[in-house]
């Protein structure tokens, strides 16, 4: 019963961040609408028209308004976050550790959004995941706030040598991004997280390169590459240290 409420839960919120993920780079203040409206007409929507992952198949991925295609970004989150989500439950419960990640896996669903359809990494999102992580770290335990902030101080360092030596490599939004993360999970989690997105970038950009050559003169956003490797680190935790030292 438990999984059932979580993957119902876990979708319904995937969807509504995925609408943030859209209108946040565009400044849009969705969450004052009465009602939600289709992305391209803008035509109120109805009830049927806005089940998570029912809707989009039953409707062949097109909307019914304006009949033009839906991103394949929402039927993507609204199918990953639940199987996230239940496994993170599975092999951690309710515990601190499944609340970290589940923050943290919210933010990168976000920006993954933003990412790939904007190429842009939206500050107020950045600002809002560390001015309330950093308020609930400060009230809980201002020892732990300070342990944070010291994680934080160290990936700051760390990723804009990182951005000054490679800066056509990374956007700066990007290391922004991993500078907030060293500050939520600590700069360990964060290098592994950061090893596993810059290898699955170049493994896929590669082979993907190798049937579309218009890929390489591109941007390719990175966000896509650091949940991947948060996915990873999250289930594997110091295993991945473990057998590599």
């Amino acid at each position: 019963m438990v999984y059932f409420y979580l993957v119902v839960y876990s979708t319904i919120f995937a969807s509504f961040l995925h609408v943030l993920g859209m209108n946040a780079p565009l400044s849009n203040t969705f969450i004052l609408r009465v009602s939600s409206q289709c992305d391209y007409c803008g035509k109120k929507l109805e009830v049927r028209q806005m089940i998570p992952v029912i809707s989009f198949i039953m409707q062949r991925g097109k909307s019914t308004c304006c009949h033009k295609p839906m991103n394949r970004t929402y039927i993507l989150v609204e199918l990953m976050s639940p199987l996230f989500i239940c496994l993170l439950y599975a092999l951690y419960g309710f515990t601190d550790t499944f609340y970290l990640y589940a923050i943290v896996y919210s933010l990168l669903l976000i920006l993954f959004v933003s990412d790939v359809l904007y190429l842009c990494i939206p500050d107020s999102i950045l600002l809002s995941y560390f001015t309330i992580s950093a308020t609930f770290y400060f009230y809980q335990n201002p020892s732990a706030f300070l342990e944070h902030l010291y994680q934080l101080i160290i990936g700051l360092f760390l990723f804009l040598l990182l951005y000054l030596i490679v800066r056509n490599g990374f956007g700066f939004g990007d290391i922004k991004l991993l500078i907030l993360l060293c500050f939520l999970l600590g700069i360990k989690e964060v290098l592994l997280v950061f090893i596993i997105a810059v290898f699955s970038g170049l493994l896929i950009i590669t082979m993907v390169s190798l049937f579309n050559r218009k890929l390489r003169q591109q941007k390719i956003p990175f966000v896509p590459f650091i949940l991947i490797g948060f996915i990873f680190s999250a289930f594997t935790g110091d295993l991945f240290w473990v057998l590599i030292l």
